[in-house]
């Protein structure tokens, strides 16, 4: 017998319960038996009278890296192909719809993170019911369908809906389970594997970002779908097999309702709608800018290349400067060195050397919250409830989205296209992380409220 396993009072502070531990292996079944407290009151404790959360393999385990090395190659075809659309964005904008507003082709890219964040809401139960595996792999199927449809496409219309809408459903299917599923086989490990995780969807950005910009010189942009379609199909759909569950899902399940309302997951949820209104502004028009300085499409291009390779090492890093500064707190002083880097180098420097370095720059601490969300979730409400409490929060980032990148299009359409600047748009994006930065802030005077700790305190 030993002792395991959290449980979140109605204050939200983490108290231990009783687990008995049964000898066993995976093959022969569950080797954990946890046994839920039914008087207990809090966001996950909403169960039925035999709530048994029933563990078929240890945390930490061989196959965890296994399930980490799949969640990695996932998020490297989904969010990476997504960061790769500023390669198709300046291409849109300059060569295929010039005469379209840039307003009008962000419609692509917004409605593809929008219904691959807002879609986590869904997922949750669709992997409580139908499995881990059975979801991702329905959503390597459909992204892989709407690339493919997007490459018969005549019309801006046509591309927002396969290869927007389409994508980003399919992307929801597979980026909140191998968003979630890594902290689940983890435990003392968890910062790291998650960091493992996410880096997966920088490598991806690099790696399509270079892939894309060779498909659409060597062949065109038609093909360099159906080319991505193929690639993703053969990854994520080989990689999805692997995924399974660790823990049982919990018969009586959880709160929605009272984990939706805890104030510190409004909180963040907020600072993730500020975060996505204005951090796509670099990754769309950065391009852009070279291209008015007289660089040449590859070398604008090349900024998002820079950008993936520093998110890449970024993601990675932010596990162990958590660790040193507390998570709360490298987030924080990320996005404000972000928020002023933007102004000083969009408006004041403006060369080449300059954009290189602050793409490389953003790139590795502006995707920070990315790296700490899933560990910090967890923190506050446990394995289970983890990926509801993901799906809430990536619903408050798809707002911010939605939000973002049509307003920065039309900011970029009516005040600084005219005229060749990006001040508008700079301010624009400055100002949105600059927000995302304070409100770390609160979420930290949350926590600090009430218990043994001090603003400045490592969180």
């Amino acid at each position: 017998m030993y002792s395991g396993g959290d449980e979140i009072d109605k204050k939200g502070s983490i108290q231990m319960m009783e687990m008995t531990y049964s000898k066993g292996c995976l093959e022969n079944g569950p080797i954990n038996t946890l046994t839920l407290d039914d008087n207990a009151s809090g966001p996950l404790s909403k169960l039925s009278a035999l709530n048994i959360v029933e563990e078929y393999a240890p945390a930490g385990c061989t196959y965890a890296w296994v399930i980490v090395a799949c969640a990695s190659l996932n998020m490297m075809c989904t969010i990476g192909i997504a960061n790769s659309f500023g390669v198709f964005s300046t291409y849109y904008i300059n060569f295929l719809y010039p005469n379209v507003s840039a307003g009008n082709i962000a419609w692509v890219s917004t409605t593809m993170t929008f219904f691959m964040l807002i879609g986590s809401i869904t997922t949750g139960p669709l992997t409580d019911k139908f499995g881990f595996r059975l979801v991702s792999l329905t959503g390597a199927a459909i992204c892989s369908l709407a690339l493919l449809l997007a490459s018969f496409t005549n019309a801006l219309w046509q591309v927002v809906l396969t290869q927007g809408i389409m994508f980003g459903i399919g992307a929801a299917c597979i980026f909140s389970p191998s968003s979630s599923l890594p902290s689940q086989w983890h435990d003392k490990t968890r910062p790291l594997a998650t960091a493992i995780t996410v880096a997966g969807s920088g490598a991806g950005g690099m790696l399509f970002t270079a892939i894309t910009q060779k498909l659409l010189d060597a062949i065109d942009y038609k093909w360099a779908l159906r080319v991505l379609a193929l690639i993703l199909l053969c990854i994520s759909g080989t990689a999805s097999l692997f995924y399974k569950r660790r823990v049982s899902v919990p018969k009586g399940g959880v709160n929605f309702m009272a984990i939706a309302r805890d104030k510190r997951l409004i909180v963040i949820g907020l600072a993730g709608f500020f975060v996505n209104v204005g951090l796509f502004m670099l990754w769309y028009y950065l391009p852009t800018a070279a291209l008015a300085l007289g660089q040449t499409k590859q070398a604008s291009n090349n900024l998002i290349l820079y950008m993936n390779a520093g998110s890449t090492v970024g993601r990675i890093i932010a596990a162990y400067a958590a660790m040193a500064l507390g998570p709360i707190n490298l987030v924080i002083s990320s996005y404000l060195v972000c928020s002023i880097l933007i102004l000083v180098v969009m408006l004041a420097v403006k060369s080449m050397v300059a954009y290189i370095v602050l793409a490389v720059i953003f790139g590795a601490i502006s995707a920070s919250y990315i790296s700490i969300t899933p560990p910090l979730l967890t923190e506050f409400f446990g394995t289970q409830a983890v990926a509801t409490a993901m799906g809430i929060m990536n619903a408050w980032c798809s707002i911010g989205i939605l939000i973002g990148n049509p307003s920065q299009g039309a900011i970029y359409q009516k005040f600084d296209r005219p005229t060749g600047s990006f001040l508008a748009i700079t301010v624009w994006g400055s100002l949105s992380l600059f927000l995302a930065a304070s409100t770390y802030v609160l979420l930290k005077y949350l926590i600090v409220c009430g218990n043994a700790y001090c603003i400045w305190s490592k969180l």
